[in-house]
């Protein structure tokens, strides 16, 4: 998805902000690697691909990606309020999307603060957003972690059914609920597709 970050991978994403200042994305070198970096201060913005992938449920579809981050965000409001909702690592999937944004059926696989690994609920904006913990607190601060996720099943988990399309993939660093400063690094993020065993 992200091109292997040649000259031109950003002609692929646009530049989601909402009312706040935006968050810097920009490419550096990690172990004489290139990769995302994202820095935020009490900031929101994010990166979206947009593509075009209907009738996944007939499909095996996993999404890959490696992330660090230097650590959790320093805020003492819950997650899952509207004035605490913001993590310091977000990769998020967005399938049926709407005109109205609040239809819009996205999963959001967050880096918590205090949340337990696991955990599964609706954003506090919309109940048609779900976020998924996949890492939280600081004891893995400051390491890179891969991490894979099947969509359908986590789709069909959420909303107890299958999606109809994938409609993009995002990258969010957002800290202008809490007011706070968070950094993270992002790589490899891979969407690999094949028939599913039951649709060969």
């Amino acid at each position: 998805m992200f091109d292997g970050f040649a000259g031109n991978w950003r002609d692929s994403w646009s530049e989601k902000s909402l009312f706040s200042k935006p968050t810097i994305y920009r490419v550096v070198r990690d172990s004489g690697q290139p990769v995302l970096h994202a820095k935020s201060d009490s900031a929101n913005s994010g990166l979206l691909r947009e593509l075009t992938l209907e009738s996944p449920e007939k499909l095996s579809v996993n999404l890959r990606w490696r992330w660090k981050v230097a650590k959790c965000l320093d805020s003492e409001k819950s997650e899952r309020s509207r004035s605490g909702d913001d993590y310091v690592a977000r990769v998020c999937v967005i399938f049926e999307d709407s005109f109205i944004p609040l239809r819009t059926r996205s999963l959001q696989y967050v880096w918590s603060s205090r949340e337990t690994i696991g955990a599964i609920y609706p954003s506090p904006y919309s109940k048609q957003v779900g976020m998924i913990v996949m890492r939280s607190g600081n004891t893995e601060s400051g390491q890179w972690l891969a991490e894979k996720r099947d969509l359908i099943a986590d789709y069909q988990r959420y909303y107890g059914r299958a999606p109809k399309k994938i409609s993009a993939i995002g990258i969010v660093v957002d800290t202008d609920n809490t007011k706070s400063q968070g950094e993270a690094w992002f790589s490899e993020l891979i969407l690999e597709t094949k028939p599913s065993e039951e649709n060969p």
